[in-house]
């Protein structure tokens, strides 16, 4: 039993792995479900293109059809398809009875199998561009969806640095906690050197010992949200073998004049090209509609055969070719249809204008959160630094007697605080500027570094 958990342990071990960004960014674009849908919605795009050009096209269709009948009107016209009519069918041998008389031939005649079969081509000539503007608005959808996957894969994206320094930030809180608890671990046995030597009293230790006691909790849930922050990155890289990470990752950007930001965002943002999609989809719709006013061309060729029987003969062989032309003089519903998609083009126009302005908000918001952050981290760094100082000479002035246990371990406690909140400010930095870079519409794949 024990070499069994022996080598599960060493297995485990052998498929632990330490992952970097790039990679955790990876595994999750290539893995992810979410893209992998996506990906069909550009393939059904293009197959919805392809039955249009399949419309153009025409259609071909090799038919065959078999009927018995006694009907009278499809008995005549199936001898005369087949070629088999005769002067008796009209009732000829009833002329002698006068010229009122019911032929009896033609009216009762013997039941009759009639076999049709034919190749047919059926093409239309002339839509009134409906055909045409209706592919471009599918090859319109279709840029879209690829638009959409690209705007997915940069959401993301950020999601994966998101969680990626989510799970840094865990592990560097269980590094600070563990050193916090080597620090009160170290005090709580220099107290008990010095109750030995009669130095401070057992209040003391018993204040490091509950000091100690809270850190080391503190540690157990820091280890548990370490876990967890990994637990997410498993699930969104679909790699359970991921078991640590690497360092924070900051993204690059040279921060310039918010216009020159904003134009930024306005060429590279997705949602930006989609509503000139919609625009334009829009448009032709218009057009589309406007096709109802045009006259339809259409054309239809058949060649088969018509028989009693299966046959190829060439007597019992024709041929049709038609040439049809139609116009629709008054539909009450199609001008209601144009004047919908004009509207709806002047919607979608003014949404452009909506979203224009919206991400001129986004810009500013993301710029003046960045640049907040950075303040803050700046003085974090400076407040962990004078809690550092602090310590130092708190731990000098408890070995002299100076000062209490309590006031010993209270700087401690604010040199952590200052630790843990120094870790936050790095995190916040950094997810502020991969946050302005998504608002910029910048893609992290491409690129991690980006000049302007």
């Amino acid at each position: 039993m024990k070499k069994l958990c022996l080598f599960l342990i060493i297995s485990k071990l052998a498929f632990a792995q330490t992952i970097s960004f790039e990679e955790a960014l990876n595994q999750t674009i290539e893995n992810s479900k979410d893209l992998q849908k996506q990906k069909i919605n550009i393939d059904i795009a293009k197959t919805n293109s392809d039955f249009i050009d399949g419309v153009n096209f025409g259609k071909v269709s090799l038919n065959s059809d078999i009927s018995r009948t006694n009907h009278s009107g499809y008995v005549f016209m199936g001898k005369l398809s087949s070629r088999e009519a005769t002067f008796k069918d009209f009732g000829f041998s009833q002329m002698n009875e006068g010229i009122n008389t019911a032929p009896k031939d033609l009216n009762y005649p013997d039941s009759y199998t009639s076999i049709n079969s034919y190749i047919s081509y059926d093409l239309p000539l002339f839509t009134g561009f409906a055909l045409y503007h209706q592919k471009g608005i599918l090859k319109l959808q279709e840029k879209a969806n690829e638009i959409l996957y690209n705007l997915d894969k940069k959401t993301l994206e950020f999601e994966v640095l998101k969680a990626y320094n989510s799970a840094v930030l865990a592990k560097d809180f269980v590094k600070t906690m563990q050193k916090a608890k080597d620090t009160i671990g170290f005090i709580k046995n220099g107290a008990k050197e010095f109750h030995k030597n009669g130095l401070v009293t057992k209040i003391d230790i018993n204040e490091a010992e509950l000091y100690f006691l809270n850190t080391n909790s503190n540690l157990i849930e820091a280890e548990n949200n370490f876990k967890l922050s990994l637990a997410y990155l498993k699930f969104l890289t679909s790699n359970e073998n991921i078991s640590d990470v690497e360092n924070l990752q900051n993204t690059y950007l040279e921060i310039k004049e918010f216009e020159d930001l904003y134009k930024i965002a306005l060429k590279n943002r997705d949602e930006t090209t989609l509503q000139n999609i919609s625009i334009e989809a829009n448009n032709k719709n218009i057009k589309a509609n406007q096709g109802s006013y045009y006259p339809s061309v259409f054309t239809h060729l058949e060649y088969g055969y018509n028989d009693d029987k299966f046959s190829t003969s060439k007597d019992k062989d024709y041929y049709m070719a038609l040439l049809g032309i139609s116009l629709t003089l008054f539909d009450g519903t199609r001008s209601a249809k144009v004047e919908k998609s004009r509207l709806e083009y002047l919607k979608a126009k003014l949404d452009f204008e909506k979203l224009q302005d919206g991400i001129k908000l986004e810009v500013q918001k993301a710029i003046l959160d960045y640049k907040a952050k950075q303040e803050i981290l700046k003085e974090k760094i400076l407040a962990s630094e004078l809690a550092s100082s602090v310590l130092n000479q708190a731990k000098l002035q408890y070995k002299n007697r100076l000062i209490s246990m309590t006031t010993l371990l209270s700087q401690e406690t604010n040199y952590r605080q200052s630790q843990t909140m120094l870790l936050n400010a790095k995190y916040e930095n950094s997810l502020a500027l991969a946050r302005l870079n998504l608002v910029l519409g910048q893609n992290l794949q491409k690129d991690y570094k980006w000049n302007f």
